[in-house]
């Protein structure tokens, strides 16, 4: 183990000699450009913790560690991404993440009009309801395709990709090929309409094909499927509008344990999304609609986590910022959920978010001598109706709502007060199908969150922030929450925070979660050390969820990129 720790630190102070050896060289002679980061997540876990019933692994110290390079020379590019998770992977990603290597590499060539890739890619159809593959370390998403892309734009009013490859798995690739085309047509530019008197017409067309074989006993098993999607925007001004719909061909069923359902019955899927902003001097709205209906694409068809992920279907509501509004958040309902009995637990989702942001100027009525701003938000998303029990007798509904997974109804309210004091007070309604969201639970846990926040401003380097938060709750057994934060910055190098959460509604355990830390920023290199508890639930990143364990323990994290 000593070996792999010694390999990874002498990996790190390598990145660091290149780039400072690298601004040394001779500028007339082109050598092109060396850029990269290193990213070290490290835990130490206590030996347990009885209060919230943790036990430590074998292994207490934990790391997860990356390595980029990058080297670019004029349109030529390159590069590599080293991953160690030693001597284990830290708990809640996934296990097969264990071990050390190259995981990603690439060559890609790039001109005016074309440009071709080979390799590991990161690529996007759209908004992502084809295909998207991206990395996100916090989430242990890296579902990266291996294999080749080119991109053709013989002008600025259109643009064609196409792809092949496999999705990363870890240190492989998945089973599943993909393959897929994307075509980007700016319509006003293309028939040279005047953009700035009639608006902008964008529209988009994308295909993607999987293939991934089937050796079981069902007849006629599609191990191919086929999805198709439209999509067209229109912007003028403060107004925009845009629609997308997708649908894709017959699939086999998966229940929820990841096995292939012993049946002849096959379902299609479809999403129709649809978003309109209207943005002013002192108002602007936000709508956005969807209906999803069986879309979670996966390119192994039995993988039910946050790997081999092949298109994004995000929750589209209000990502909160504070401890408290967390507890609580919607995982979008993308697929059928059938139990180990072929029973279907759930469908998809309809439903949408509608968003009122209102600045009330200064010196108004309301706005005070410094201004106000007001945000309204609500978001609302049923269960796709159905009649039957099991998947041989059910009958799902397109456009009909059924029972509710979630709703959020907040109001936010922003003030500056001077140049040294700023307020932000919070108001939540939530109603939180947890049976359905997390598969355990209440259908119908609702919760209110009183959220009060300040910012004051020391001096010019110095300033304090501070939270308090409460929230009631009904029909969970956790019961009531209060939770507090405070933050002392010294800018722009040093931050100290001390956090608590009481969850001291639970009816078999009261619980402090606490946190105390400290971070420090120089440059472009930044750490933060810290010490708590962390709480068992999902940790969502722009509506994309995994679900984290309960934990205590020590956690470091380093991060360093030139």
């Amino acid at each position: 183990m000593k070996y792999k720790y010694s390999l990874l630190l002498i990996c790190f102070i390598a990145t660091s000699i290149i780039s400072n050896a690298q601004k040394t060289k001779n500028k007339k002679v082109e050598l092109g450009k060396l850029s990269g980061s290193v990213e070290s997540n490290m835990q130490y876990y206590n030996e347990k913790d009885d209060e919230i019933g943790f036990v430590a692994p074998d292994e207490r110290f934990r790391s997860n560690n990356y390595l980029k390079i990058d080297y670019t020379n004029k349109g030529f590019s390159a590069g590599f991404q080293f991953e160690a998770y030693q001597p284990d992977v830290i708990l809640g990603f996934p296990k097969n993440l264990k071990g050390n290597g190259i995981t990603n590499y690439y060559a890609s060539y790039s001109s005016k009009k074309f440009s071709a890739t080979i390799g590991h890619y990161y690529e996007q159809f759209g908004s992502g309801l084809l295909l998207r593959s991206w990395e996100d370390r916090q989430l242990g998403i890296n579902n990266a395709m291996f294999g080749g892309r080119i991109q053709y734009a013989p002008t600025d009013a259109l643009t064609i990709k196409a792809v092949y490859g496999k999705k990363r798995d870890a240190y492989t690739t998945g089973e599943g090929v993909v393959w897929g085309t994307d075509v980007d047509v700016n319509l006003s530019n293309l028939i040279k309409l005047n953009e700035e008197k009639s608006g902008t017409i964008y529209t988009g067309l994308s295909y993607v094909g999987k293939q991934e074989s089937y050796t079981g006993v069902i007849a006629n098993f599609p191990n191919v499927v086929h999805l198709f999607s439209i999509r067209s925007s229109f912007e003028k001004d403060n107004f925009s509008l845009n629609a997308e719909y997708a649908f894709r061909t017959k699939d086999g069923s998966i229940n929820d344990l990841g096995k292939v359902i012993n049946t002849d019955r096959f379902f299609t899927g479809n999403v129709l999304q649809l978003g309109a902003t209207i943005s002013g001097k002192t108002d602007s709205w936000n709508i956005t609609l969807r209906k999803v209906n069986n879309f979670a694409m996966y390119t192994d068809r039995t993988e039910t986590s946050n790997q081999l992920i092949l298109n994004y279907v995000p929750a589209l509501t209000k990502q909160h910022h504070f401890a408290l509004s967390n507890i609580y958040v919607y995982n979008a309902r993308t697929r059928f959920s059938f139990s180990p009995g072929n029973i279907l637990n759930s469908t998809g989702e309809i439903g949408g978010q509608l968003e009122w942001v209102k600045t009330f100027q200064k010196n108004s009525s309301l706005g005070g001598k410094t201004g106000l701003q007001l945000n309204v938000n609500f978001a609302y998303y049923a269960a796709l109706a159905f009649d039957g029990t099991d998947i041989n007798t059910t009958k799902i509904y397109n456009f009909k709502a059924g029972n509710t997974n979630f709703r959020d109804f907040n109001i936010e309210v922003k003030k500056t007060w001077n140049s040294k004091l700023k307020t932000n007070f919070s108001y939540l309604n939530i109603l939180y199908n947890q049976n359905i969201v997390e598969g355990h639970g209440n259908d119908n846990v609702q919760a209110n969150i009183l959220i009060g926040e300040t910012i004051w401003k020391l001096n010019k380097t110095n300033s304090i922030r501070a939270d308090v938060q409460h929230m009631w709750v009904d029909n969970d057994n956790r019961g009531n929450w209060a939770a507090a934060t405070i933050e002392y910055t010294i800018a722009p190098m040093f931050n100290f925070f001390v956090a608590d959460m009481y969850n001291y509604g639970n009816t078999l355990n009261k619980v402090h979660y606490y946190n105390v830390g400290a971070s420090v920023t120089k440059g472009s290199a930044s750490i933060i050390i810290s010490y708590g508890r962390q709480r068992e639930g999902l940790l969502c990143v722009g509506g994309v969820c995994r679900l984290v364990p309960a934990s205590t323990g020590f956690s470091i994290s380093y991060s360093y990129s030139f």
